[in-house]
């Protein structure tokens, strides 16, 4: 609890002020930072319509702060999953009418996965719009187990990533919707590291071979990655399963990732020109930023 609130007390005037922020993220070496309603989960606890309401409002106040200093943010979007046809309204107008450049999302929806069929609208308007969807999770759906040591965090968390990927996965969206641009957050979780058994499975099994049209691993490098993931070693694996150029610039700010330029500066798995692919060269493309 101290610690929470050492970084509360950090993260308060950052919140809201963009001069502050940006003498934040000076720090950081950052030109540009994308910045988002911080817990989208908060909009799937309400009634569709009322959801609605608050995403419209957390959306106009991310265009706002942007509009404050352009040339240092973009932004996200959230909108209500709970309706998909509300979310894909609100999708488009974020982007269209606000500017902002993606969507900001969880790894579920009140427990519910982002596989299920009901979201295909959603799915299908950020498609033909062509903007990115970040999948970030808040602890995990199950955490009774995983009170102790910020277990909720350290494996809850990378667990949610490798569901999320799963459900999209497994449930067909990523074959259904073949230009979707999905990005998970902390290089994808466990997914990428421990893809041979979901191969092996698939080679076997007819539940599992009948449901995608190629192997799990061959859909890696459809996802694109951040790098908070805190090891070199697992930096150069999810290079080796998704492509260097799947991987963008994480910093979780201003929360865990201490020095996220250095790490991606000295990782020594990295050429010159993957390094500047992933400080900013492979957001830009996927964020369709002109710089």
């Amino acid at each position: 609890p101290d610690e929470q609130a050492k970084i509360d007390a950090l993260q308060k005037p950052l919140r809201g002020d963009p001069l502050a922020r940006s003498k934040a993220i000076d720090k950081l070496g950052f030109d540009l930072q994308g910045v988002s309603f911080n817990l989208p989960g908060s909009v799937y606890r309400a009634p569709a319509r009322e959801a609605l309401s608050i995403a419209r409002t957390a959306n106009d106040g991310v265009a706002d702060f942007v509009s404050r200093m352009p040339q240092r943010y973009y932004g996200y979007c959230s909108v209500p999953l709970q309706d998909a046809r509300l979310a894909a309204a609100e999708l488009e107008r974020s982007v269209k009418q606000l500017g902002l450049k993606g969507l900001w999302t969880m790894s579920n929806v009140a427990g519910r996965d982002l596989g299920d069929a009901d979201l295909g609208p959603l799915w299908a308007k950020a498609e033909a719009l062509g903007v990115p969807v970040f999948i970030h999770p808040i602890g995990f759906t199950s955490p009774e187990r995983m009170q102790q040591a910020m277990l909720w965090n350290s494996i809850g968390q990378p667990l949610e990533e490798a569901l999320a990927m799963c459900s999209l996965i497994y449930g067909g969206v990523m074959d259904a919707y073949p230009k979707l641009k999905i990005a998970i957050c902390h290089g994808g979780g466990y997914l990428p590291y421990y893809i041979g058994r979901h191969d092996w499975i698939y080679s076997y099994r007819s539940e599992v071979s009948d449901r995608i049209r190629k192997k799990p691993s061959a859909y890696l490098k459809r996802f694109f990655y951040d790098s908070v993931i805190f090891d070199h070693d697992q930096l150069e694996t999810l290079k080796r399963k998704a492509g260097s150029s799947q991987i963008v610039m994480g910093a979780d700010f201003p929360y865990t990732a201490p020095d996220p330029v250095g790490f991606i500066a000295k990782a020594p798995c990295l050429s010159k020109a993957e390094k500047e692919a992933v400080l900013w060269r492979n957001a830009a493309k996927l964020l369709r930023l002109s710089l």
